[in-house]
């Protein structure tokens, strides 16, 4: 007769024992890509990239423009040609208002950080082009931006330059044939006693049917990034 303490630690063994095996060979390939690419092994990561590779960065509602962040101001780094801004935004012009409220004491690294709204709503966005000041409305829409192998690689390394030490924990990972659904979160710190970074991010891989490669990473929008719309 079986003990139900017994049973309790028969059932408690097959657990441990569907969680080890549980992930089949091309997952745990697709784990040590992941790995790679948060230790910033530029060289293996290479090996995994198929020649075709997109990263698909995850969507957002914004301007569709980027910026670089001096310590008094924000610069207009490029501006998508799809976007609103295009016809109305440069590069090298100095944002200083959006919606009247200055951003000359503001934390956020960029324009999009600062911006909330909805697909289709109006933006009023001040800015100073040589010696002329200027207000234009921008339509926000939805924008995501896509990288090669070779900026994505460059963006690793700058990960790896940036980030004095980070952890990694796979929530769950999901396949089927070439696809795989990864869900993982990540945090990390600048400097040793700095404070520590996190965020949580699932992922959409695909690989080559013929030679297992990468060809794409598709990151899925977040429920934070929907959230910050209403704030």
């Amino acid at each position: 007769m079986i003990r139900p303490s017994n049973i309790k630690n028969i059932l408690l063994a097959c657990f441990l024992i569907g969680v080890v095996y549980s992930q089949n060979r091309k997952e745990k390939t697709i784990l040590e890509f992941i790995n790679s690419r948060y230790s910033a092994n530029v060289d293996s990561v290479r090996l995994f990239l198929d020649n075709s590779f997109i990263y698909y960065h995850a969507p957002y509602i914004g301007l569709g423009v980027g910026t670089d962040k001096t310590s008094s101001e924000i610069v207009v780094s490029s501006v998508s040609p799809f976007s609103d801004a295009s016809s109305k935004l440069k590069i090298g012009d100095v944002i200083i208002e959006i919606n009247n409220n200055k951003l000359n004491n503001i934390s956020n690294y960029t324009i999009e950080n600062i911006i909330k709204g909805s697909a289709n709503d109006s933006v009023k966005v001040t800015y100073i082009r040589g010696k002329n000041t200027f207000s234009s409305a921008v339509i926000l829409a939805k924008h995501q931006y896509k990288q090669n192998s070779i900026s994505f690689i460059d963006d690793i390394k700058t990960y790896g330059d940036r980030w004095y030490e980070y952890d990694l924990e796979v929530l769950d990972i999901f396949s089927k044939k070439n696809r795989f659904i990864i869900y993982y979160e990540w945090e990390g710190k600048l400097t040793n006693q700095g404070p520590t970074y996190s965020y949580r991010c699932m992922e959409i891989i695909k690989t080559s049917m013929s030679s297992n490669k990468v060809t794409s990473v598709d990151a899925v929008w977040t429920e934070k990034q929907f959230m910050d719309q209403f704030k």
